[in-house]
């Protein structure tokens, strides 16, 4: 249980953008937010997940956040236990939820009793270093891409300990070009509290192809690129792998294209009508992915492997494939002008 003063951050306007709101959950220790009307009453709440569904059903980030904040959050009136905020919240299968005085003021929240701890996952994260970044050149023609520093720090060292913060501790790196700096740089991980072992290609396998080597995972496992910097929920996004039973879950970020040319509609050849240069919304691949075990018996016959291979196999064959939408900060390191614009920014 939480007192009040402790969670002002968390409390917000249902006239603030979704944008806004998106800034605010990345700033909170506890991701929610408990949505107030201009009479300060309590009227909803606003996740991580919320927004998710918001972008999926094409809403802007310039919308108001009445737009998608669950209108039907739970809610009590009367004081209780601990024990019974915990009952509830199983129950209920939610996080948070407020207290309530009679004029539906906030007076207090009450999340679970574990909910302040870190979760240690028990699911591999893979992270794909093997590439010669021959677009980041003259930068890795000694250092490989995973070693190039933002902000003082590898990103490859940024990518595990954004993941160790949120519980994972198993790591494993697919290494080729310049194999030996990255592995003396990581070691065995132990300095940054993961445990860490490598795949080492001794030929190119291509963005997915070390999987066919990596034999442990039984539960779905975590691919990440060595080029990406991004405050992703890996937890959240293991959820929603899990509750759509997905073959591949793909991390993916809306991004609005505009075109610079006029769009033509038209049916049977005849023109119905023309859209001059309008904005269009798009899902760009973060290169984060989720797999499930199953994607191993793709890799029985073939060993190099493109993960838009294993995708497209995927399809092939109607196995689910789900792209999970999300609004934490995904920054692409991969290109030479992108690095040198982020290298001296600061990330969390």
């Amino acid at each position: 249980m939480i007192k009040k003063n402790n969670f002002d951050k968390n409390i917000i306007f249902d006239s603030l953008k979704i944008k806004d709101v998106i800034q605010i959950l990345q700033k909170l220790p506890y991701k929610f937010c408990l949505v107030i009307n201009n009479k300060k009453q309590f009227i909803g709440t606003v996740t991580d997940g919320d927004i998710r569904r918001g972008l999926l059903k094409d809403y802007n980030l310039k919308d108001k956040v009445e737009k998608i904040y669950n209108k039907k959050a739970f809610y009590t009136k009367k004081k209780i236990s601990q024990i019974q905020v915990d009952n509830l919240l199983n129950l209920k299968k939610i996080a948070f939820f407020p207290l309530l005085d009679k004029r539906n003021r906030i007076k207090k929240i009450y999340i679970s009793s574990e909910h302040k701890e870190v979760k240690i996952l028990d699911n591999y994260l893979l992270i794909m270093a093997g590439g010669k970044g021959k677009r980041l050149r003259p930068f890795t023609k000694k250092i490989p891409k995973p070693l190039l520093p933002v902000d003082g720090k590898p990103i490859i060292e940024k990518i595990i300990i954004s993941a160790k913060k949120q519980g994972i501790i198993n790591v494993v790196v697919s290494v080729n070009y310049l194999a030996n700096k990255i592995k003396n740089y990581l070691s065995d991980g132990s300095h940054l509290g993961v445990k860490i072992d490598y795949i080492r290609e001794n030929k190119p396998l291509g963005t997915a192809g070390s999987i066919f080597y990596f034999k442990q995972f039984k539960k779905p496992l975590i691919v990440s690129n060595a080029d990406i910097i991004s405050n992703i929920n890996y937890s959240e996004m293991l959820k929603y792998h899990k509750r759509y039973n997905s073959y591949i879950t793909i991390g993916a970020i809306s991004n609005y294209e505009k075109s610079d040319y006029g769009n033509i509609f038209f049916k049977n050849n005849k023109v119905i009508k023309i859209e001059e240069k309008k904005e269009k919304k798009v899902f760009i691949n973060t290169g984060i992915y989720i797999l499930s075990p199953k994607v191993q018996n793709f890799f029985i016959k073939k060993k190099y492997c493109d993960m838009t291979d294993l995708i497209h196999d995927g399809i092939k064959r109607k196995k689910k494939i789900v792209i999970f939408p999300f609004h934490e900060n995904w920054f692409d390191l991969g290109l030479k002008e992108k690095y040198l614009k982020h290298k001296k920014k600061r990330y969390a």
